[in-house]
Parts: structure tokens; C-alpha cells; sequence
């Protein structure tokens, strides 16, 4: 299985690209940025810092457009997408900090080239003492490539591990359900995750299929924590299906939104349904497809990253997903687990 991936050892320069690694851990004062525009070949958008979308729930993406439809935010345009969202560890004495404290502490916005911005997230005015750094890419035609990477510089880890949460509210899904492939019982195949209707459904986090549950005190902030106990997932991908001119009677505008990563078992995928229509009911096309990354046993000074593709293009079958997925893989230049091995 792929597990966190050695950064200070030769193979860095082959995950990472030279022109992240001259930015990555340069310090310097803040930009003094509280936007920044960004366009590539197939999106464009505004990354906001957490002091210019303070309204709308932190940075990220507010607003990203596809450019083939343009006008129609793929996130809500009163809240944010690809957000940096929470920190967690189980303890009971970081309970006051285990929630929203990414969108609150200051950070810095520099854009690195086109269609290229970085976040960092300085260690000094983290709460938890956490130097982090997310690099957004544009630059793919149809994706968007994701780099983070961070550095604990207290030890705040006490039951062993540290989860990071990244948020993105979903302006018009078909539905609130994302598909993986994993394992649902006894069976392997296709999983569905957000199963339900009215106000009884499916939410919640979904781990790897060979990964032990995350341990918790009594006491501690534990819900983006407890794992699905019956939904597993094998290959490090999930999707779901966007309406893409944001006319649920329309039928021929399906687009794939589909989250590629490169490890399994630091991962996990995360679905919730917060937000009301205008009934005041929970509105299914309104979905926060979320994703976590797991450090365990982090050590004080250390470095940990992963790397994350956001696909958005024209649903074409689960077909397509399986060529993005291996297309992924020849990107990195990695070995990623197939359906038949796990």
C-alpha cells in the first residue's frame, strides 16, 4: 500500500516540481494579498485568504468557473470550495481547537506563475503550531492539481495522529452521493456513499479498506472523526456527478467531479449535507464533498505532504474515471493500487 511519501530524501525532486521546491519553504513577510485572480486552459476563478472570505467560511476557491460554462460557480457562491478547513487529533484538550481553526489563522497568498497560487499557512499564528503549505494548479487541461505540505512544530499528538479536513460546498449536484470503489460488507465493486432520502441519510467520513480506526478520548471534537463501519474504499479516488448548467431538468450536462489522490491509507473521504433549501429542508444538490489526510505518529520538525487531482469534465461512464485514474498514475510516476489488488 502507499503510504506518506519521504520528502527530504532523493525521490522529493520527483514528486514535487522545481518550481514548487523553490517556493515551498522560502519564509518571508506576507504578500499582503487578500485575493488573487487565477485562470488555466479549462477553469478560472478568485482564491480568496480567510480575512477576504471571512463571510463566506475561509479561503479557497470563491468563485471557479468552468470555462465552458461560464457564469455557473461549481462551488456556492455564498461559501467556498477546496478549503483548508480543520485540524483534529482525538484528545479531549484540544477540543476548542479542532474546529474551523485553518480558516482563521492567518496565512499568506502568493502567486507563483500562471494559473500557479500557494498558500501558506505560517507555524507562528498556527494554533496548533502547524507550518502548511497548499499550491493550487490550473495549468492542466480539465484538472486542477493539488500539493500540500506541512511541518508540526509543537507536539500537540498525544493519541498518536493528526487529521487535516479540506471542505468544498457543491453548488448543483445531481446529488449529495460520491461513488468509490471499495468494499461494502462482503462485497467489492462500486460503493455508494450518501444513501437515504428525507432527513435520514448517509454523512459522514469513509476510511481505507486495510486502515485501524482512528482512536479518541472521552470528550473530544469527534465529528469528522469516527469512520463509516461498513463502507471502505481501496483505490485512492472518489467522484460525483455535478449538473453542469445548473438545470436540474436538463439531462445532457452531466459533468464528472472526480478527486484523485496519490496514498490510500493517510486518506479519507468525507461526505456532508449541511445546507437548507427554501423549504428549509437539507438540500441534496447542496452536498460538501470533503476529503481528510492522516498523519500518524508525527514527529516535531518532520515534513508531510500529499498530492490531490480535482477532474471536471463531461460524465462519460465509469470507464472514463478508471482512464483519469491510471492517467493520474503516469503523471506521478507512481504505482497506484488497481481494482484487483488490495
Amino acid at each position: 500500500m502507499l503510504n506518506s511519501i519521504y520528502l527530504m530524501s532523493g525521490r522529493f525532486a520527483g514528486i514535487f516540481p522545481v518550481w514548487f521546491l523553490v517556493f515551498s519553504w522560502s519564509l518571508g513577510k506576507a504578500m499582503g494579498q487578500t485575493s488573487l485572480n487565477v485562470s488555466g486552459p479549462s477553469f478560472q476563478g478568485t482564491i480568496h485568504d480567510n480575512l477576504s472570505n471571512k463571510s463566506r467560511q475561509g479561503s479557497g476557491f470563491t468563485s471557479l468557473l468552468l470555462k465552458t460554462h461560464p457564469g455557473l460557480n461549481l462551488f456556492r457562491d455564498d461559501a467556498v470550495g477546496i478549503n483548508f478547513e480543520h485540524i483534529f487529533n482525538g484528545a479531549k484538550e484540544q477540543r476548542g481547537i479542532s474546529m474551523f481553526t485553518p480558516r482563521r489563522d492567518p496565512y499568506e497568498l502568493k502567486k507563483l506563475g500562471d494559473g500557479r497560487i500557494q498558500i501558506r499557512w505560517p507555524s507562528e499564528g498556527s494554533k496548533w503550531g502547524m507550518e502548511a503549505r497548499m499550491l493550487y494548479d490550473l495549468s492542466n487541461v480539465g484538472c486542477i492539481d493539488l500539493a500540500f505540505e506541512c511541518s508540526p512544530a509543537k507536539d500537540f499528538y498525544s493519541p498518536g495522529y493528526v487529521a487535516m479536513m479540506w471542505a468544498s460546498y457543491m453548488n448543483r449536484t445531481i446529488d449529495r452521493r460520491i461513488h468509490f470503489w471499495g468494499k461494502e460488507g462482503t462485497r467489492t465493486g462500486w460503493v455508494t456513499f450518501g444513501e437515504g432520502k428525507g432527513k435520514t441519510f448517509e454523512v459522514g467520513t469513509v476510511s481505507h479498506l486495510n486502515t485501524k480506526d482512528l482512536p479518541y478520548e472521552k470528550g473530544a471534537q469527534t465529528l469528522n472523526l469516527i469512520e463509516n463501519p461498513g463502507k471502505k474504499f481501496i483505490t485512492p479516488f472518489y467522484y460525483g456527478i455535478v449538473d453542469g448548467d445548473h438545470d436540474l431538468n436538463t439531462t445532457d450536462d452531466r459533468l464528472l467531479y472526480l478527486v484523485l489522490f496519490d496514498q490510500t491509507e493517510p486518506i479519507r473521504f468525507a461526505m456532508w449535507n449541511f445546507i437548507k433549501n427554501e423549504a428549509g429542508d437539507t438540500d441534496p444538490h447542496s452536498p460538501a464533498w470533503d476529503w481528510q489526510y492522516v498523519i500518524r505518529d508525527p514527529k516535531v520538525g518532520k515534513r508531510y505532504s500529499y498530492r490531490a487531482r480535482v477532474v471536471v469534465k463531461p460524465f462519460k461512464g465509469t470507464e472514463q474515471i478508471w482512464k483519469e485514474y491510471r492517467a493520474w498514475g503516469r503523471y506521478l510516476g507512481i504505482e497506484l493500487p488497481d481494482r484487483e489488488n488490495h
